[in-house]
């Protein structure tokens, strides 16, 4: 009856403290006993706060103690002996010794002197207190021996590894070379070694890069452990940007850091790892090793440009490495699953790396540094020419690279910033219409992996639980919904709160907190290049910056108080039933485990209440869970209530559009269009086409697998659709935009937005080609459109063409405005004007045919060189830009991405674009292509709506018209516009008053007489 004695035991001390009435009556089982003993001997910790896991050990050291004690015997002595050399009372008085032998005395630590003498006028009994200080003293000697003892074999260890004997020759050549290369079998000790021999030698600054998250985890609690640091202090770790290298590193498993923890006793641990365990990864207790022989690496396609994750035999090294991992620090064993001679016909060494990722970076790099063309550059394994021809022509798609392959001005910038050109290009262009925060989030949340959980893709109650955060638009703005939303849980002051959160959702926790921190930096390089301006992050009255002041105090406090004691805790695996497997806030998140389900969880001990000696259990105070190491790091290097008040607005409905456009720009010419059948198919079989790669379908986490029927552009008159009964005419096609294209057992579009197909190809066509009445187009030698309203589709060509005109100037001064001059950057009223452009633009209906072409007709797509009668003069749309004939194309090279009449007559338009085989229509009257540029079929009546002139022009000289036209005094023209006129009008062009409408015009000789005719 435990209760009865507990408290039996208190009323007897209350009644007479008298030392005498203690005996027998003692309960060192006690729970109030223990709590008394442990406020007076350790206050600075509680039973279930940082000091947990010393306190625990030190109650299962007493009870061994007591029980050794009351096994022990002492024989009386025999009569009549005595002590051989017993020293004299005065002697032993003078050399200060005792009379008799005390264990106590090897003892070469004391206790504080509050706690070494205990008052007598304490309510506990003197003689209990002089036992159990006894045992205190007993039990920290013991772990100091046994720490002792640690580091005695930690040593030799360390004096046993191969590379010990290279220390000083170590030391000499790097003190006298700028580069050492060191070179070494599986566990010599390369990676922990070397930094300590440096940092003992006086170096300060001590890098180590590994290729992994995991591995740099592991090296440096390693580095920290064996050079007595404590971890977190001088020897610490840092993930940066996750890049290539770093992507597969934590997908291993939910929690990678859990393969450091011990198994329960009795219980084996078992680790199913990829290849990230081959290097830099040391676990202690590795006694077997199973080597598959296989590795899944992720290869590139330059033909393709798509990712590949594809199972290959290992290389003869890598399997030495493998083995290396079994007997690290104990004997091992390595079973290899395969035959000698499978080992026998591996390849000495893996393929290196440089001739299997993309090379978009590294040649953009070489052209910064200036060193040449990166064919003939002298690498040390070269890689394959079909890569480097795929990145400099995909660099020359993104602008980085003109037709010369010299850097353009964002070209030079995406050198700068060391991000993807892609993610660069984003960030770039978000600052230019004032979107820079919402990028700077989309950027973030797409440069790390998807935070979405494979196990919780099937879960129902997941998805439900995430339908309110989709977007409609695309996965990058469901990421950036997802990342504001769980930004508002992270200021949540009640601990656990986002991880709930996350967990409801089959979210990963971690990406998100990856994702904060490559937002923050990236924010910081567009303010390193002044991109974006400083905000003031101060509180401006006092009373908040003190509060700001004692909050980032405290969480110092928290932070440290985690570093302390993250190597003291001792992570036990768990293994429980799924049904029991949560703890009560892990249930409310949900189950993404079937109930029955064996799992393994973590357990920090003492988490739940240990079973003192005879069975008893008894409740432990329970206090406020602190904050998690993450939130606190989080809460640290963010301002959260900046970050919260950007993540808590919402976009209206132009920014929306406007960021669409901004994502498009940075990923063209990443477009996949929707296969022409796809309206008849089930969600999973939906397929997609993209200009190198045929039959691709879209990711299981994507918006669009699951709402299909946002990307059909076939729809009915009652929600906006076109009436016209002709099959595939419609305003509504719509393009993918994707990030990436990835292929395991399927080809999968990954991260996609859809957007307009007419307007998206119009302003990002890097090859644009049109007909001679423009009422057909070509985008990138791979799409077709089709407008049958030729003054419509003309229209639209040229709205095109002004707002990249006015994009791309805009563009330029922000680049080169940056810095001291800041008289050239962009003005916002020139900002508005083209936002508002191109807003108009996007909502322009013109209904229109959008197919992909074949094979055969792309042999056929061009009328080739041709001969044109003489024709005056035209400026050239751009300024610098002058228009002449194409010699492979035919036609006339209007700006450096537009050929104009240089369509041959495509025989297909006879068949409908979009709609299902054998369904026929009346073919498209084409003009042509022998008919002259400037012959009077083409001409035909239009109205300018600036200077109201109404006069027969040719397509090309209408588009030349409207570019060198503008907004007469006092409508939205800006001050500066006459003079860039001025620059683009040819020397036939001249000033003309006319009399009759009191009108300047800057008209030809030719124009004026036809505006006198008007008048007549």
């Amino acid at each position: 009856m435990p209760r009865e004695k507990e408290s039996g035991c208190w009323r007897r001390g209350e009644r007479d403290r008298s030392p005498s009435r203690w005996e027998g009556d003692w309960d060192w089982d006690c729970p109030a006993t223990r709590r008394r003993l442990q406020e007076l001997y350790f206050p600075e910790r509680d039973s279930s706060g940082a000091g947990s896991e010393e306190i625990l050990n030190f109650w299962a050291f007493f009870e061994r103690l007591r029980r050794f004690q009351s096994r022990r015997t002492h024989p009386a002595p025999p009569p009549g002996h005595r002590h051989a050399a017993e020293p004299p009372a005065a002697a032993a008085a003078r050399l200060d010794l005792p009379l008799a032998y005390d264990p106590r005395y090897r003892i070469n630590l004391a206790l504080p002197s509050a706690a070494a003498v205990p008052t007598r006028n304490s309510d506990l009994p003197w003689e209990c207190l002089a036992e159990f200080r006894a045992a205190v003293l007993h039990y920290l000697d013991f772990t100091q021996k046994q720490s002792f003892a640690k580091l005695a074999k930690l040593h030799r260890e360390r004096a046993a590894l191969p590379i010990a004997q290279y220390r000083q020759r170590l030391l000499d050549a790097v003190a006298g070379n700028q580069v050492v290369v060191v070179a070494g079998d599986t566990g010599c000790g390369k990676s922990t070694q070397v930094p300590q021999y440096l940092l003992a030698a006086g170096y300060s600054h001590v890098a180590c890069s590994q290729p992994r998250r995991i591995a740099c985890i592991s090296l440096a609690k390693r580095v920290a452990f064996e050079s007595l640091h404590q971890y977190g202090d001088q020897v610490s770790r840092a993930a940066g940007l996750g890049g290539e290298l770093g992507g597969a590193g934590a997908s291993l498993v939910k929690r990678p850091e859990s393969v450091f923890d011990v198994p329960p006793p009795g219980v084996r641990k078992c680790i199913l790892s990829t290849n990230i365990a081959e290097t830099s990864v040391t676990i202690d207790g590795v006694r077997f090793v199973l080597d598959s022989g296989k590795v899944k690496e992720m290869s590139y396609d330059p033909q393709g440009k798509l990712q590949r994750l594809q199972e290959f035999w290992i290389s003869r090294a890598s399997a030495e490495q493998r083995k290396g991992r079994a007997g690290r620090t104990g004997p091992g064993v390595c079973y290899r699953l395969y035959a000698e001679s499978d080992y026998d016909a591996f390849s000495p060494y893996p393929v290196p790396e440089i001739q299997r990722v993309a090379l978009d970076a590294l040649v953009l790099q070489l052209k910064s540094m200036g060193l040449g063309d990166p064919r003939t550059f002298p690498f040390l394994e070269p890689p394959p020419s079909s890569s480097l021809e795929t990145a400099v022509r995909y660099l020359r798609d993104q602008g980085a690279l003109d037709e010369a392959e010299d850097l353009t001005p964002i070209g030079n910038l995406l050198a700068q910033l060391p991000v993807d050109v892609v993610v660069g290009k984003m960030l770039v262009l978000g600052a230019l219409f004032g979107l820079a925060e919402p990028t700077l989030t989309v950027a973030a949340v797409l440069s790390v992996q998807s935070p979405f959980l494979r196990s919780a893709h099937p879960n129902p109650d997941c998805a439900t639980a995430r339908r309110p955060l989709e977007s409609p638009h695309g996965d990058p703005l469901t990421l950036l919904n997802i990342f504001n939303e769980w930004v508002q849980q992270v200021k949540s002051e009640r601990s656990g709160s986002s991880r709930k959160w996350c967990r409801r959702r089959g979210l990963e926790e971690h990406r998100l907190y990856e994702a904060a921190n490559l937002r923050r930096q990236f924010q910081e390089l567009l303010r390193d290049h002044q991109l974006l301006e400083e905000g003031s992050s101060q509180p401006s009255d006092s009373y908040s910056r003190q509060s700001r002041h004692r909050e980032r105090r405290e969480l110092h406090r928290l932070w440290r108080s985690h570093a302390e004691t993250e190597g003291r805790k001792r992570k036990v695996l768990r293994l429980q039933d799924g049904a029991d497997a949560s703890s009560g806030e892990e249930e409310e998140g949900g189950g993404n485990r079937e109930k029955g389900e064996r799992s393994i969880d973590i357990q920090v001990r003492p988490s739940p209440p240990s079973p003192l000696p005879g069975g008893r259990i008894y409740p432990s105070r329970s206090l406020t869970p602190s904050p998690s190491p993450q939130d606190v790091k989080f809460k640290l290097r963010h301002n959260v209530e900046e970050l919260q008040a950007v993540s808590s607005s919402v976009l209206s409905s132009s920014q929306l559009a406007l960021l669409k456009l901004v994502l498009c720009r940075g990923l063209y010419p990443q477009l996949a269009m929707p296969d022409q059948l796809n309206s008849g198919r089930k969600d999973s079989d939906q397929i997609f086409h993209t200009k190198t790669k045929q039959g691709v379908v879209l990711h299981p986490t994507c918006i669009f697998a699951t709402s299909p029927e946002l990307l059909h552009a076939k729809e009915g008159p009652e929600r906006g659709g076109t009436k016209d009964p002709a099959e595939g005419l419609s305003h509504r096609h719509q393009l993918l935009a994707f990030v990436s294209l990835l292929e395991t057992n399927k080809p999968y579009l990954v991260n996609c937005v859809r957007v307009p197909a007419l307007q998206a190809l119009l302003l990002f066509s890097r090859s644009l080609d049109t007909s001679a009445d423009c009422a057909r187009l070509v985008a990138d030698g791979w799409l077709e459109v089709t407008v049958p309203d030729a003054d419509s589709a003309l229209r639209l060509l040229s709205a095109a063409l002004q707002l990249r005109s006015a994009w791309e100037k805009l563009l330029h001064q922000l680049l080169e405005g940056r810095g001291e001059e800041s008289s050239l950057r962009p003005s916002s009223r020139d900002v508005s004007a083209l936002t508002r452009g191109l807003l108009d633009f996007l909502q322009m209906k013109v209904p229109y045919r959008l197919r992909q072409l074949t094979g055969l007709e792309k042999q056929n797509l061009y009328v080739g060189p041709q001969t044109v009668a003489a024709a005056p003069r035209l400026p050239g749309l751009f300024q610098g830009t002058e228009m002449k004939p194409d010699e492979v194309k035919g036609g006339h090279r209007v700006t450096d991405f537009l050929t104009y009449n240089c369509l041959a007559v495509s025989t297909a338009l006879s068949r409908p674009a979009c709609g299902p085989p054998g369904v026929s229509e009346r073919p498209l009257p084409i003009p042509q292509t022998d008919t002259d540029l400037y012959s009077d079929c083409l001409r035909s009546f239009w109205t300018c709506p600036h200077c109201d002139l109404h006069m027969p022009f040719t397509p090309l000289e209408r588009m030349c018209h409207e570019s060198a036209c503008r907004p007469p005094e006092g409508e939205s023209s800006p001050p500066e516009e006459p003079s860039e006129n001025s620059s683009k009008i040819s020397a036939l062009h001249r000033s003309y008053h006319c009399d009759l409408c009191q009108r300047d015009f800057t008209f030809t000789p030719t124009e004026i007489l036809r505006h006198k005719k008007q008048h007549q």
